[in-house]
């Protein structure tokens, strides 16, 4: 067990016996108990104590006692309560003192009104003697205190705020609260909001160039590419957001940028993600080298919380902010900005992430690394989870902590399930998506698209075990419709997975003898309207014409059209260099364009497909190309060959789910026999 830290009860005791062990007279010329230190000193020790109560473990798993660390952080708020409502204090203590009461009422505790009213008597004491950065220490927290229970008004008032610092040219704190006033609209995330967050961060960095706070300007830069990728995945937005990345590294030279490791990290995390929202895997690979090069090179000068300090380059030498606060002093003794960021252990893990979304579309050809990288995070992130240190911060911030964590393994085990059904190791994703389950039933408050994602992978996996009713109750649920009237305003990803969704559900349905089979005119006219969409993403427009060249309607595509399709889908596998797409594609092409063909042509263009198969691991792919070679050899006069090809295509099949190897018999038949 952990040592535990000194209770305040046993200061309390030590105190008591100290007293009775002095004698009548000597005490008598002790000076007087200062009561208001005593009771400020034991306020921390009691915060203290039920900071200190365990490990990190052991506050996930509520293993200690939380009506202990309850009582202790009611006490500590008693001692400052009585410190402030029955002392007569010194201004600048009486303002420490609420700064110190509101702050602990906000982070322990759901009672907002008490601080927001310690909070407005703070300021109004700030105020009138003149304590500016106490003021705004307590204006930044009371911000976030309204928006628990007010957004908008939080927004309005915040605004407020950011111009009288203006107005007074308090720079630095200008900065601090419109970083602040990002962060809060970020959270609302509404369109009109993360406009105004955009128009926020733009402001940062105009007034950062005029004032040559260069480390200012990076921040500021990075962060509006970052607002650029979340808001929309369109070249517009990928260029835009390029543009920023540009700014921000022009300044990497410069002393103040060189002197924040967190800055260049950031830099490249996101100039990877550009290259991975543009479907761009060699610049994503050379740009994922980049990012894991600064990794590296970093390791051993991030804080251990995350914290980093931006210098500021104005300086008021009137004011005196000390060690503490959003705008503080650093080792140099200038003004700086506190900023809170994910501490190196979590940046580590988002790099596997990040590393393993870039070498994807070569797992199978690269002995499975993309899937070790996913592992290795989740094994990091259970080994940080699993540290008994003790952790002396407040249970609320170590819960947040905590589900972060967890919402990173959530982006990590899914992405693993993909992977395994990438190259169709449906009982190993199937065991995988159970484990996914888990983990995001574990987190208090997930992220909307994150359920719909394991909401539509849930899907995934029923198709690829064979469970088409489920999967297609799945991929028809309303949150993936694209028939509604609101469909224009939804997020790129929401709308990505709604167009993928119809995909699946058109590949399930478009056998006429399916049940559901009227469905199919009505799914693909759906996706009709969102064709730009589908034409700015190179893997959904692959996927949409192999759609369209197997399409079983009324209004089957000639000859003609259904080479025009495969050839789009073909030329937009491999910009991407997509195995399972090209595999998919080069399949269809032989079948449709070779079948009955004896020559070198139409072998070459089966085995092609079938070494496609091959690399990719992909057992139900290997299987039909089995049985595409296995046709072309026995119309060239090669039946032991043919026969050959097609015992092992056979192999492979028995080794499918049951429910798969039906609906290839029912659905592929005479268009791609396996054999």
């Amino acid at each position: 067990m952990p040592m535990m830290a000194p209770q305040p009860k046993q200061i309390f005791q030590t105190i008591s016996s100290t007293n009775s062990s002095v004698p009548t007279t000597l005490a008598s010329q002790l000076p007087p108990v200062d009561y208001q230190l005593l009771l400020l000193s034991l306020a921390e020790d009691y915060l203290a104590a039920a900071h200190g109560q365990g490990s990190l473990k052991a506050l996930v798993d509520r293993e200690i006692d939380m009506q202990l660390y309850y009582k202790l952080v009611a006490t500590g708020l008693s001692c400052l309560e009585v410190v402030l409502k029955r002392s007569k204090l010194q201004p600048q203590m009486e303002a420490t003192v609420r700064l110190r009461y509101a702050s602990v009422l906000y982070d322990e505790t759901q009672n907002m009104r008490e601080a927001e009213q310690t909070l407005s008597e703070g300021i109004k004491l700030c105020d009138r003697y003149r304590f500016f950065d106490h003021k705004y220490n307590m204006e930044h927290l009371l911000a976030q205190v309204l928006f628990e229970g007010s957004p908008r008004a939080s927004l309005k008032y915040l605004e407020g705020v950011i111009k009288n610092a203006e107005a007074y040219k308090h720079t630095a704190w200008a900065y601090g609260l419109r970083f602040l006033k990002v962060s809060l609209l970020l959270k609302l995330s509404s369109h009109q909001d993360i406009l105004s967050a955009l128009a926020h961060v733009r402001n940062i960095s105009a007034i950062a160039e005029n004032f040559g706070d260069k480390a200012v300007l990076a921040i500021a830069s990075t962060v509006e590419a970052l607002i650029q990728l979340r808001e929309s995945n369109s070249a517009e937005s990928i260029e835009q957001a390029q543009r920023a990345l540009a700014s921000a590294r022009s300044l990497q030279l410069d002393p103040q940028v060189g002197q924040i490791p967190q800055i260049g990290v950031l830099t490249n995390i996101v100039d990877l993600a550009c290259s991975l929202q543009q479907c761009d895997p060699s610049q994503a690979i050379n740009k994922m080298q980049a990012m894991q090069a600064s990794l590296e090179s970093q390791s051993d000068s991030w804080h251990h919380h995350g914290t980093l300090l931006v210098p500021v380059q104005s300086q008021d030498p009137s004011r005196n902010p000390g060690g503490y606060g959003i705008v503080r002093k650093d080792s140099q003794g200038s003004l700086a900005i506190m900023f809170r960021w994910i501490p190196w252990k979590d940046v580590y893990v988002l790099g596997y992430l990040l590393s393993s979304i870039a070498t994807a579309h070569k797992n199978t050809s690269d002995g499975l690394k993309s899937e070790q990288m996913l592992k290795e995070g989740i094994r990091r992130l259970d080994k940080t989870n699993a540290e008994t240190g003790l952790v002396l911060e407040p249970i609320s911030t170590i819960t947040s902590r905590h589900n972060w964590r967890q919402t990173l393994k959530c982006f990590l085990q899914m992405h693993l399930v993909y992977t395994l059904c990438t190259r169709t190791a449906w009982v190993a994703a199937h065991n995988a998506f159970l484990e996914l389950q888990k983990i995001a039933a574990s987190i208090p408050k997930n992220l909307e698209l994150l359920d719909l994602q394991i909401q539509y992978l849930d899907g995934v996996v029923n198709q690829g075990i064979g469970h088409l009713d489920t999967a297609l109750s799945i991929f028809q649920h309303p949150h993936f419709s694209l028939m509604g009237p609101t469909t224009t305003t939804i997020p790129p990803t929401h709308l990505d997975l709604a167009i993928l969704s119809s995909f699946n559900s058109i590949l399930i349905v478009r056998d006429p003898s399916h049940p559901s089979h009227r469905l199919l005119p009505s799914i693909l006219s759906s996706l009709e309207p969102h064709l730009p969409h589908i034409e700015s993403s190179r893997p959904l427009t692959s996927a949409y014409n192999i759609i369209l060249a197997t399409s079983l309607n009324p209004t089957a595509p000639t000859i003609v059209k259904t080479k025009e399709y495969l050839g789009r889908s073909l030329s937009a596998a491999k910009t991407i260099d997509n195995n399972q797409l090209l595999c998919i594609t080069l399949s269809l092409m032989s079948d449709k364009f070779f079948k009955g063909v004896v020559g070198k042509q139409s072998e070459k263009s089966a085995r092609a497909s079938e070494n496609l198969a091959r690399k990719g691991l992909d057992a139900l792919w290997r299987s039909v190309t089995a049985g595409l070679v296995g046709k072309t050899l026995e119309l060239a006069g090669r039946s032991e060959d043919a026969e050959r090809v097609r015992d092992v295509g056979r192999d492979i099949a028995r080794g499918l789910p049951k429910g798969v190897v039906q609906w290839e018999d029912d659905e592929r038949g005479e268009d791609m026999d396996m054999g």
